[in-house]
């Protein structure tokens, strides 16, 4: 098991949708380049679902908008003190080179993978269970007998249309997370609540616990407060509360 372990709770809409592509893209990255037919599988459902995200008629304004947003901080930020500028020039220019790409695509994101026939197919048998089977799709069965190498070229093919959102999205959740510094807390018998800044919008909660504990983190957060529970997992019971204090690093991410 991994020494620490962080659990992330984002705070509005936004951000939200921007960690479940990454977390899309993470699991994209894993299966892609393997040989076997149940990597293929894994990555089509991985990029089906990330196609879901963005056929969403906002998020292409709601992506432009943190673009937009994160640029005019940083350019505040040009002139200000003991500021990195050749490190802040460098991702301002990555900010405004994403923006500009999304700025002069024309058509949906992806259009090429959703025009395409599998995919297609892909998508309308998705909500059934099981429905990616011989039966249900035998030109899916019959992709799949491809040579490894194919499958691979063509889901890289696929996959590479998304970088347009894939740079940007990974850019900013760098950003955000890097924002604010760690503090050391403790959960009083696995319990932790403290009071919200609601004129410091905060966009992410991240608590990093070590990994060799038995409890989890359960975050609730809202504008005013923030909550957190750690609680170890019961064969065939509710998770109970920890009963002892959880000492743990918070970081309320502020951009």
């Amino acid at each position: 098991m991994s020494d620490t372990i962080y659990y992330e709770q984002p705070l509005n809409e936004r951000i939200r949708t921007f960690l479940r592509l990454e977390h899309l893209f993470c699991q994209s990255d894993y299966t892609l380049r393997g040989f076997s037919i149940w990597d293929s599988r894994s990555t089509l459902h991985a990029l089906v679902d990330t196609l879901e995200i963005l056929s969403r008629s906002d998020f292409k304004s709601e992506l432009l908008i943190e673009l937009e947003r994160q640029s005019s901080k940083l350019i505040a930020l040009q002139n200000a003190p003991g500021v990195d500028t050749q490190q802040l020039d460098m991702v301002l220019s990555e900010l405004q080179s994403a923006e500009q790409a999304l700025h002069e695509l024309n058509g949906q994101i992806g259009q090429q993978a959703r025009d395409h026939d599998l995919i297609a197919n892909l998508r309308q048998r998705g909500p059934t269970p099981g429905g990616d089977c011989p039966i249900d799709l035998p030109a899916l069965h019959l992709w799949l007998q491809q040579a490894p190498e194919q499958r691979i070229e063509q889901l890289e093919h696929w996959n590479n249309e998304l970088s347009i959102v894939r740079k940007p999205v990974a850019l900013l959740l760098g950003m955000i997370r890097e924002a604010s510094m760690p503090e050391n807390k403790q959960a009083s018998e696995g319990f932790y609540q403290q009071s919200l800044d609601s004129n410091t919008p905060i966009q992410l909660i991240r608590v990093m616990v070590d990994g060799n504990l038995p409890h989890y983190a359960e975050i609730s957060a809202g504008k005013h407060r923030l909550t957190i529970r750690f609680l170890e997992p019961q064969l065939g019971r509710r998770p109970l509360q920890a009963q002892n204090n959880v000492d743990f690093k918070l970081t309320c991410c502020s951009i």
